[in-house]
């Protein structure tokens, strides 16, 4: 964890956040202040600053967020309209 990484910190629940869903790998919360009337932030439970920083031994989380994305689609019901992951 980043001691000064609001991402870290929601994700150790230190800081506020709305969460849809957490797991041993990720969280899923809904963002402060959305983009779009569905924003929902997919993120792994451990600092990882960019996708650069991931090495092969990440390939489990990636597909862990990856399967989160659509958990987080069909958990706020947005699944079947179709979605974006950026």
């Amino acid at each position: 964890m980043s001691q000064d990484c609001i991402f870290c910190k929601i994700a150790a629940g230190e800081a506020p956040a709305k969460i849809l869903f957490r797991d041993d790998h990720v969280t899923a919360f809904f963002d402060l202040h959305p983009a779009a009337p569905t924003h929902v932030l997919v993120i792994p439970n451990r600092h990882i600053a960019t996708l650069n920083d991931l090495t092969e031994e990440d390939t489990d989380l990636a597909g862990r967020l990856v399967l989160a994305c659509k958990r987080a689609a069909e958990e706020t019901g947005i699944a079947e309209s179709g979605y974006r992951v950026l």
